[in-house]
Parts: structure tokens; C-alpha cells; sequence
């Protein structure tokens, strides 16, 4: 079995800070072992760089670190269409418009769940790109369980403890 197991950015800061609680540090540590071995596989998106990115710049490197070989959702964004300026010169400009909600309905639904908007985005991003188990440390994410699983049935949401416990009890 290869699981794609998305990272959320409290997780995945976990890799490197070592902030999580123990049993879920314990957790992560297991499953950094099962995704050297293939058994599952790590992911996020960019929207963990983007973030890191707002952290104070003494830790933003070792942040990213942690992220430097878990692969990206490769679906993370729309080009919607371009804005080109040209000169009088025979110069010009290309700007593409992009966004980076892949899923607007699925989006929007999200945010009337109550996720933040980072939030939300992480999570569609995960599903979008199909995700078997979104795995966070983060209450909001933790106490909407219900929710979000009834939202997007193909993905499961855990703690890393709860994604260790449910590949024993599975045996695969």
C-alpha cells in the first residue's frame, strides 16, 4: 500500500522544529520512516511555503527545510486568462491572472465550515489532488472532523498518531 498523505503546515513544521507533543512527534517519526520505505507518501502544497514565508525570518529556512523533499500538489493553481501591455516601442508585457483556488465550490464550502482561508486552502488542495488522509495537529481542523470527511468523503483527516494507529490495525 502507498498512501498519499498530505502534510499540513503544522505537521510539516513538525519534520524540522520538533514542536509537535511527543506521541505525534513519535508518530511523524514512524511515518517518516514508512514514506522512506514507500509505504506511504508525503506531500503538501505550495501554500506551506507561503506561509513559512510569513514566519519570523530566523526559522523560515529551517522550516522549509523540512519541506525540501516532500513533493508539491501538482494541481495548485488556474491560469484564468493574461493581461498583455504593449509599447509604442514594439516592447510588451505578458501577466498571466492566476488564481490559486483550484476548487471554488469546494473552496467556499470551507470557508462557510468556518476554516480560515489558509486553512481551507490546504484542504482543497489535498482533495483536489486526492489525498488519502490530510494528517494536522490543528484543533480547527480536529474538531471539524465530521465535516470535512462529510464534505469530501474520499479523505481521511487524523492526527499522525491516528494515521499510525489506523496502518497497524490495517496491516498492509
Amino acid at each position: 500500500m502507498n498512501l498519499l498523505v498530505y502534510l499540513d503546515n503544522d505537521v510539516a513544521s513538525g519534520l524540522t522544529q520538533r514542536d509537535l507533543p511527543d506521541v505525534e512527534g513519535e508518530a511523524l517519526d514512524q511515518l517518516v520512516e514508512w514514506d522512506q520505505k514507500g509505504r506511504v507518501t508525503f506531500g503538501t502544497s505550495r501554500q506551506s511555503l507561503r506561509e513559512m514565508e510569513r514566519a519570523p525570518a530566523p526559522h523560515r529556512d529551517n522550516l522549509k527545510r523540512g519541506l525540501a523533499n516532500v513533493p508539491l500538489a501538482q494541481d495548485d493553481h488556474r491560469v484564468l486568462d493574461s493581461f498583455t501591455v504593449v509599447d509604442p516601442y514594439r516592447g510588451c508585457i505578458a501577466n498571466p491572472l492566476v488564481t490559486d483556488v483550484v476548487d471554488g465550490p469546494l473552496y467556499a464550502k470551507l470557508l462557510v465550515a468556518g476554516l480560515k482561508p489558509d486553512d481551507a486552502k490546504h484542504f482543497m488542495y489535498a482533495a483536489h489532488n486526492h489525498y488519502a488522509w490530510f494528517l494536522t495537529c490543528d484543533r480547527d481542523f480536529l474538531r471539524r472532523i465530521p465535516e470535512l470527511e462529510k464534505l469530501c468523503p474520499s479523505i481521511r483527516v487524523g492526527k499522525p498518531s491516528q494515521l499510525v494507529a489506523w496502518l497497524r490495525a490495517v496491516g498492509s
